[in-house]
């Protein structure tokens, strides 16, 4: 943790999911840090719509931006409002330790590892709480309580995230092979707005944005999730797979193809809510 995170921790992280489970998530996004920003091409397009969303002013000069991975927006972040110190959060060590490396933090961008669901900050905190692609890996109750409760009345959430129904192609796919999950099931839209809803946060605007990407074959499709850190799957999609299973998930994608390619396509909410004054 830097010296700046240090200085604001008061609050006590609550007990969330299980402890190996973000490990293994930790894990699998710090193996991506390396290639992350040559493959994180969708991902860097969302966070700059996001930021395109952003309120001219905050309610207080701080921030946080909750799964940073490697920061890579965070001069457009620092150049939105220019005295505003940030806290660039991520469950991955190596990521922050790509986004030093890269020169993206410093004095008004910090570094801190942390667990989006358990935020050692205190309460009413932060005039901002920004993510981009990072909390679909998140219980919504749970991560848009801790977002709540660190924001000041009239504090911001931006969030961008995929929603339940992404990379479709390749869950329907792998359904005509056998029955181990190998896509994350991701949170719905309604889910994210009773979580909302529930922490008094009103929904200033959103929008839902459907995008399809294609590539030659599925090892592609595979570089590119690992290279992201989005191959991890929650409930036991990991492991070795037989010849058969990978040979009928391979013919059943084939169906799919198209002149440019095999989709996969990826449903994604974009969202601006403020804390209402209570």
């Amino acid at each position: 943790m830097s010296s700046a995170f240090n200085s604001s921790v008061g609050h006590e992280p609550a007990v969330t999911s299980s402890t190996a489970t973000k490990r293994a998530v930790g894990r699998q996004f710090g193996r991506a840090a390396a290639s992350y920003d040559a493959h994180a091409v969708l991902q860097l397009s969302c966070a700059r719509s996001l930021l395109a969303m952003a309120p001219e002013s905050l309610p207080i000069p701080r921030a946080a931006d909750l799964g940073c991975a490697t920061a890579p927006l965070s001069r457009q972040q620092q150049d939105r409002w220019h005295e505003v110190r940030w806290l660039a959060l991520d469950l991955a060590p190596a990521m922050l330790q790509e986004a030093s490396q890269r020169g993206r933090t410093g004095r008004l961008f910090s570094p801190v590892c942390a667990d989006a669901e358990a935020l050692p900050l205190p309460d009413q905190s932060l005039g901002l709480v920004f993510s981009s692609f990072a909390l679909q890996w998140c219980d919504p109750a749970v991560v848009v309580a801790e977002a709540g409760r660190v924001l000041v009345p009239d504090g911001h959430l931006l969030l961008a995230v995929p929603l339940r129904d992404s990379l479709r192609e390749l869950s329907e796919s792998w359904k005509a092979a056998d029955r181990r999950p190998h896509v994350n099931d991701l949170p719905t839209m309604v889910q994210w707005h009773d979580a909302l809803a529930t922490e008094g946060l009103s929904t200033i605007t959103q929008q839902t944005l459907t995008v399809t990407q294609h590539y030659p074959d599925v090892r592609a499709i595979a570089r590119t999730l690992k290279a992201t850190g989005a191959d991890h799957v929650q409930g036991g999609g990991g492991g070795l797979t037989g010849k058969r299973a990978f040979r009928a998930m391979l013919d059943a994608y084939e169906t799919l193809r198209t002149r440019d390619g095999l989709p996969l396509t990826w449903r994604v909410l974009f969202l601006h809510a403020s804390k209402e004054m209570r």
